[in-house]
């Protein structure tokens, strides 16, 4: 199941990152026709994701509610670097937003009590070697990772409520209902931290 959430993550990086070159016209015309026929077989991927354990679901609720801890985790690490610019009143403005938006949300995730195992958990590697590489940096190439990280970040908690939301995503009918309406305000985020300008 990991391995196939992993290759789903990366096709929707892959999607969203083939589509943006599309919207900002950095594809030539001639390959635009290649790009959407290589979208439409991603999508196509995406959807006919195969059911993996013996009852039909493709995503254990638990491993969905330590995913998505994990990623709000991810969010107030690079949240607590991006607050350190100085004389960025828009940063810290999203960093403030996004803490009472990730407590609002886990606040909420909590109420499922059969979730209440899954409070153990840290960052996950790839999450350490980010967050590092991007210490690395300095001034406003710094700034613009960690924004970049934060909408990967952003899209990857989209992704997981899309599979978590759809008919076979996981099993619980409450939580996959619950799972949908969060879907928005995911999107929201995402939205306001893309309008972000250093």
């Amino acid at each position: 199941m990991q391995l196939s959430l992993k290759i789903l993550k990366i096709l929707i990086h892959l999607k969203t990152y083939l589509m943006r070159r599309l919207i900002s016209k950095q594809i030539s015309l001639k390959k635009r026709t290649g790009v959407f026929g290589l979208l439409l077989l991603i999508g196509m991927f995406i959807s006919a994701c195969h059911k993996e354990d013996e009852k039909g679901y493709v995503m254990d609720a638990k491993q969905f509610a330590i995913s998505v801890k994990q990623e709000h985790l991810y969010q107030n690490e690079i949240l607590a670097r991006l607050e350190k610019a100085q004389g960025n009143p828009a940063l810290a403005d999203l960093a403030n937003k996004r803490r009472l938006s990730s407590a609002a949300y886990l606040n909420d995730l909590a109420s499922f009590n059969f979730l209440k195992e899954t409070d153990t958990f840290n960052l996950s590697e790839s999450h350490v070697f980010s967050l590092a590489n991007a210490d690395k940096k300095l001034g406003e190439e710094h700034l613009r990772t960690l924004l970049t990280m934060l909408i990967d970040s952003d899209q990857t908690l989209i992704g997981l409520h899309v599979k978590a939301s759809s008919n076979q995503g996981v099993q619980d009918e409450r939580l996959r209902l619950w799972a949908r309406e969060k879907i928005s305000s995911l999107q929201d985020n995402l939205d306001e931290v893309q309008k972000i300008k250093l």
